[in-house]
């Protein structure tokens, strides 16, 4: 009799692992609102199903995305996150300050702002009187944070920073290889607050004023078709009238200008690059944003406010919203676009354009030039 061979198992297949899809990140400044970007970023990291492979940020946005590249360049996404919350809580006030808050609430937040505003507007406090050893609180919480080498590193994901030349009025965006503890500062560098930062023998404000965030290296890279915008900016459903508000809302227009003039000319080249049948790398970049936060939180804090209570309630609300796109969108990315670039950056009116309408020929045979709206 034959004997049967002995059955060799068979290995079962292994499962391929799941491919990642690769975003880009746009991270807006507001002082402390940054915390709510904080929430996104952790909601975001902590998803299996894309990777961040480049950021852009300015002030807060900056700050945030450099922790965010230093932990993935040495290979931790779970390092990203536990750095970012230990950054925010170490830039938060002493517990103490928010037993203060709530005995005190609004009136004293409200007083305190007032009279803030006071001196700054009339000139009695600077910077440059106030504090002219140039300290700055944020340095060491950077530097406990951020590993400027890693950055600098070929495992990092790309990273620019935009930071505001003083003496021009230019934008100047910072990438990878130049990259510094300074760079971070300048682009977080409130004039109101800080001395100018020097890089390269110039000096620099916060770069909110030019880019907040800046877009277009993100865009020509092409390391990542889908850009995710996050927006701290607000939209205000009222007119403010008092005088703390109406300043707090110009403020917030003027950092959200350049964001706004980017988003119009994304609109524009687009437009133009379909109307030529041309294949722009425009065409092919997807847009998606998270945020702005809710109108309702501007009751329980400002950009200047650093209690634990209200950082924490800003993270909470940036991972709700995170979580919320990730849900609702998570599975449009790298597939079509979810923010109407269009629609969202510009008020819908346009204005009526006169144009150069060639007639027939006059009486010495050269034609005649008519303006028709």
């Amino acid at each position: 009799m034959k004997k049967i061979a002995d059955a060799v198992p068979i290995e079962p297949a292994a499962t391929p692992p799941k491919v990642r899809k690769p975003i880009g990140l746009a991270l807006q400044g507001g002082g402390s609102w940054g915390a709510y970007t904080w929430g996104v970023l952790d909601a975001l990291l902590a998803s299996r199903n894309i990777s961040i492979a480049q950021l852009s940020g300015t002030s807060a946005g900056a700050i945030n995305a450099a922790i965010v590249a230093s932990a993935l360049a040495n290979g931790s996404v779970a390092e990203a996150r536990k750095s970012l919350r230990a950054f925010w809580l170490r830039v938060a006030d002493p517990a103490l300050a928010d037993l203060a808050r709530k005995i005190w609430g609004p009136a004293e937040r409200s007083m305190r702002q007032s009279f803030g505003a006071w001196l700054l507007s009339s000139g009695a406090v600077t910077p440059y009187n106030s504090n002219p050893l140039g300290l700055n609180p944020l340095r060491d919480a950077i530097e406990a944070h951020v590993d400027i080498d890693a950055i600098r590193g070929k495992s990092s994901p790309a990273l620019f920073v935009t930071v505001t030349n003083v003496k021009t009025g230019l934008p100047r965006v910072i990438a990878n290889d130049a990259m510094s503890i300074d760079a971070l500062l300048a682009s977080a560098c409130v004039p109101e607050l800080f001395q100018a930062v020097e890089l390269d023998g110039e000096r620099y404000w916060d770069g909110g004023y030019c880019g907040n965030p800046t877009l277009w290296p993100m865009i020509h890279s092409g390391i990542a078709d889908d850009l995710i915008v996050v927006q701290l900016a607000p939209e205000f459903a009222e007119v403010p009238t008092d005088g703390q508000g109406i300043r707090r809302r110009v403020g917030e227009i003027i950092f959200n200008s350049s964001l706004v003039a980017e988003m119009q000319a994304i609109t524009a080249m687009r437009a133009l690059a379909e109307r030529n049948a041309d294949a722009s790398h425009l065409l092919a970049v997807r847009m998606h944003r998270i945020g702005p936060p809710r109108e309702a939180l501007h009751e329980h804090g400002t950009s200047t406010e650093r209690s634990r209570a209200w950082l924490q309630l800003l993270q909470g609300e940036g991972q709700l919203a995170g979580k919320r796109f990730l849900s609702t969108h998570g599975a449009d990315i790298g597939v079509r676009e979810t923010l109407d670039v269009a629609g969202a950056y510009s008020d819908g009116h346009k204005p009526k354009m006169r144009v150069a309408v060639k007639e027939g020929p006059d009486d010495t045979g050269q034609g005649v030039q008519s303006a028709s709206a």
